[in-house]
């Protein structure tokens, strides 16, 4: 389904054609969440980052990979291990030296430590969703995967905004219920 399609699921189900902007936004809310209570395939871009070549060790901007939203690996070109991401205070040993092979994030950068050196850095990394909307962005995976899923998150929000408890909870029960069936199949975890 496209965006247009939910949300006139979404106006009928809830039958208040004069909603559209608040279940425009409920079903771009709806995608988000879904999208945050997993770690999907269809969310992973893989790419890569070059760095300097002379470097252990360096904070480098993460800024170009679009719309980022964590790393589920990163791997040094040519090596067969991955990094493995620590906490920022704890990228210095007890003893007080760097940690080998490993990163982490903080805003829009990335610091990571190299046991050995390497010109580019293979990443993989979940994005956050596009906002939807019925003319450049109409199309968004969970749309056509868990239609129903959304459609019932979205109408939730919509009926409760409009004061209705007791249509925002059945639809947003079914709404998880069919999410969380389909989330083992759609995550990237087995």
């Amino acid at each position: 389904m496209n965006f247009s399609e939910v949300l006139a699921h979404v106006l009928r189900i809830t039958s208040r054609p004069d909603k559209a902007v608040d279940a425009a936004l409920a079903i771009n809310k709806a995608v988000s969440y879904c999208t945050f209570l997993g770690n999907f395939r269809a969310d992973l871009i893989e790419s890569s980052l070059a760095i300097d070549p002379t470097l252990y060790g360096d904070t480098i901007s993460i800024a170009p990979l679009t719309r980022f939203r964590k790393f589920t690996y990163v791997k040094p070109t040519a090596q067969r291990y991955y990094l493995n991401k620590v906490h920022e205070s704890k990228i210095f040993t007890p003893k007080n030296t760097l940690q080998p092979n490993s990163y982490y994030v903080a805003g829009t950068s990335m610091t990571y430590v190299l046991a050995e050196l390497t010109t580019i850095l293979e990443v993989g990394y979940l994005t956050y969703p596009i906002t939807l909307d019925s003319v450049t962005n109409t199309t968004h995976w969970m749309l056509d995967q868990i239609p129903y899923a959304i459609i019932d998150l979205a109408s939730a929000s919509v009926f409760a905004t409009l004061g209705d408890d007791s249509s925002a909870k059945k639809h947003e029960i079914s709404g998880l219920d069919m999410f969380k069936a389909l989330r083992k199949d759609l995550a990237l975890e087995d």
